[in-house]
């Protein structure tokens, strides 16, 4: 058994250089953290409650397992595959869903009336921007109401919003209907999108932790290739090609879709609780802050910011840029079905190399930062590599954009867990649904300007270039002289 860390200085000291809270959340059957005194008018004074606060845990820990309470506590369970599994499965169905209509733009503005590439570009903004607004009270729904409920709510929501695209393909009522369920899949994506890390902290140990929140990281991209295919049911525009064909491929696309969601939905109600009896490591048992006061560590740790606007930056714009790729790979010669097996391929090596790099984290101990860093460097080279291509600087060759377009998506997208461990770390123990939940919005932030940019006249949209060689190549600069911890390591592991 691991035994806590304990001495004179402050375990989590990105922490307690700034605001203490008070209020904590208290989980049943976690060792007990007492309550920090709050409304401190000086904010040494905050320090060292909030530092005082983390030895007295430190000391029920050891209590806890001198009387060998807690090495029966801290356990693993065989169905944390299970709820690995089916949590997965939803991020892939949910990804599927959100950039339906990304890949068929040009069958989805040839069909239907009204349609273009801003309206293909709002069925993903909606909830890009449903997300932004309901992040915080979802993430205070989930402390309150336990993640099972709040699970099935969302999710059931987003399953109710795919059944709607298939009630009509007359437009505007059917272009109505996706928005709405664009809106709906939003509401949903705080729980799908920042769940990962809380699910893994819950029911995986620690030597496990990082390479669990990849594989769900990667699930969600995985659902890409299945979006990536849809040429293969929706036809491209011909003149061979009716519209009414196209849109009846449309619609039996979005039943594919519904029925798919809603046999995940029945997966989750068979089984899926909040948690499992006891707890896969020590700060997994540990009490969390609340939401109101973990905000307030969260605005007042600058360590923490910059790493929020960072990784919103260097990760916002490719993650949205592959949902709608095709707009810039047309002028380089790749019609619809040529560019979907650019962004298949670059979905599926992006899908898997998550888990590769989660899995070398987790070998790795202590080095993030260090792995972090190269991956960023790599991203911006694979990128500078397709502007090269796109202004015609180097002759344009099939081989060159599947590889520039490959890497630069893939090692962008495997920094994700990184990203996330380190930012859980900086404010623990605030909730790690939560500190995901706001790192997340802040790639979204970043990705609807990205998509409102499309609205600029421009044929060939070289701007996406050299602004994706922007974000990677210059956010790894402030993170070189920035040390971070790796609290909840230190604690399980020591």
């Amino acid at each position: 058994m691991a035994q806590a860390s304990r001495d004179n200085t402050c375990p989590a000291s990105d922490v307690c250089d700034f605001a203490s809270p008070t209020v904590m959340h208290h989980r049943e059957g976690g060792a007990a953290l007492p309550a920090i005194i709050h409304h401190q008018e000086d904010l040494n004074n905050e320090k060292k409650a909030l530092c005082g606060s983390y030895h007295k845990s430190y000391d029920s820990i050891k209590d806890a397992e001198s009387d060998g309470k807690l090495s029966q506590q801290v356990t693993t369970y065989r169905s944390r595959f299970w709820i690995l599994i089916v949590f997965s499965l939803m991020n892939f169905i949910l990804n599927i869903e959100w950039i339906m209509f990304g890949p068929i733009s040009e069958s989805m503005q040839a069909a239907f009336s009204g349609w273009d590439a801003t309206t293909v570009t709002l069925t993903i903004n909606f909830a890009l921007i449903a997300y932004i607004v309901t992040f915080i009270p979802v993430c205070w729904a989930v402390q309150r109401y336990g993640l099972r409920a709040c699970l099935l709510t969302t999710f059931g929501l987003a399953t109710a919003g795919t059944a709607l695209r298939c009630i009509t393909s007359t437009t505007p009522a059917f272009t109505i209907l996706s928005y709405l369920c664009g809106i709906a899949i939003g509401v949903a994506s705080p729980v799908m999108l920042a769940g990962p890390p809380m699910i893994a902290n819950e029911w995986f140990p620690v030597q496990e932790r990082t390479t669990a929140t990849a594989i769900m990281v990667g699930s969600h991209q995985l659902g890409g290739i299945a979006s990536y295919l849809e040429p293969l049911i929706v036809r491209q525009p011909d003149p061979s090609v009716t519209n009414a064909a196209i849109q009846h491929d449309v619609m039996r696309l979005t039943y594919i879709g519904a029925g798919l969601a809603a046999a995940l939905l029945l997966a989750a109600l068979v089984y899926f609780p909040s948690k499992p009896p006891s707890s896969p490591s020590i700060t997994s048992s540990q009490e969390r802050f609340t939401i109101l006061p973990a905000l307030k560590v969260l605005v007042k740790n600058k360590k923490f910011l910059l790493l929020m606007v960072t990784y919103g930056i260097f990760a916002g714009p490719p993650v949205v840029w592959i949902t709608v790729i095709d707009f810039s790979l047309l002028p380089l010669g790749f019609h619809q079905e040529k560019a979907m097996w650019v962004g298949l391929s670059g979905v599926m090596v992006s899908s898997l190399l998550p888990v590769v790099v989660g899995r070398l984290n987790d070998l790795l101990r202590g080095h993030t930062k260090t792995l972090l860093l190269t991956l960023m460097v790599i991203t911006a080279a694979f990128f500078y590599w397709f502007l090269l291509l796109s202004y015609g600087i180097l002759p344009v060759t099939d081989w060159q954009v599947y590889v520039s377009v490959v890497g630069g998506v893939s090692f962008s997208y495997c920094t994700l867990p990184l990203f996330m461990e380190i930012a859980i770390d900086l404010v623990y123990p605030s909730p790690e649904l939560l500190v995901t939940a706001v790192m997340i919005a802040a790639d979204i932030v970043t990705g609807m300007v990205f998509l409102l940019l499309f609205n600029i006249p421009d044929s060939l949209y070289l701007w996406t270039t050299y602004t994706l060689t922007l974000c990677s190549s210059l956010t790894a600069v402030p993170l070189v002289a920035v040390s971070f911890p790796s609290t909840r390591m230190t604690i399980d592991t020591e």
